[in-house]
């Protein structure tokens, strides 16, 4: 039976008792949500997928019995949680995978592997972020294509826009024109590791800063050679 019971809703199909809800299919007791698929009892949710007993939740994937959560990804029993995979029996919990039955695991917070306070990330991420003053790492042609659209994503055409780019397990393009004062600011984090920091963006900075330090050698030599030159020249002019 196709759209039987449907209130409200948009893209619904093969679905029944669906209100108020967008981009439904093949789903039953779907209520005030969107992005639903192949799944039943959904209320107030985003983006569901083969998921049963969902409540008030988004981007859950192959999930049941999940309440209050977010990023559940192939999970049983997860309630007011967030960013969990493959798990059994989850309550108040933040980035957990390959666990049954954990509770109250807090939030974290990390920079370059090390554990910070969450003021310290805070303090961190926001002097960041004014430093790379809107610049982020692109990791497909949709900017580029934005830009030759005077910003009018209207203009912009999807099947222009790369899947991604080339060689993204090791996506230094993406990288290779990050602020260099960003940079410094990350290089003096006591926290800061150059490994890392490589691994991630391509950018070494050891290598760089020592080939900084030898272009200033060269160049401290070359004004003092220079000096010898013009002391050398105007001793000559008195003779």
């Amino acid at each position: 039976m196709k759209n039987k019971s449907v209130e409200n809703s948009d893209i619904v199909y093969n679905s029944r008792a669906v209100s108020c809800s967008n981009g439904v299919s093949y789903s039953h007791g779907v209520s005030y949500s969107e992005g639903v698929n192949n799944s039943n009892g959904v209320n107030r949710s985003e983006g569901v997928n083969a998921g049963e007993g969902v409540n008030n939740s988004q981007g859950v994937n192959a999930g049941e019995g999940v309440n209050w959560s977010q990023g559940v990804n192939f999970s049983n029993g997860v309630n007011f949680s967030f960013g969990i995979i493959n798990c059994f029996g989850i309550i108040n919990c933040f980035g957990v995978n390959n666990a049954l039955f954990l509770a109250d695991k807090k939030k974290s917070f990390s920079i370059f592997g090390v554990e910070v306070s969450k003021e310290q990330f805070d303090e961190v991420k926001g002097r960041l972020y004014e430093l790379l003053d809107g610049w982020l790492p692109k990791f497909n042609n949709a900017h580029e294509l934005l830009k030759k659209a005077k910003g009018d994503w209207d203009k912009v055409k999807a099947s222009d826009i790369e899947e991604t780019l080339e060689g993204w397990r090791e996506p230094y393009e993406a990288w290779k024109d990050m602020p260099q004062e960003a940079i410094e600011y990350l290089r003096g984090l006591p926290e800061f590791d150059a490994k890392i920091f490589a691994r991630i963006t391509g950018i070494d900075v050891i290598k760089g800063s020592e080939v900084a330090k030898k272009k200033r050698e060269l160049v401290e030599k070359a004004n003092k050679l220079t000096e010898e030159v013009n002391k050398l020249l105007a001793e000559a002019e008195l003779l």
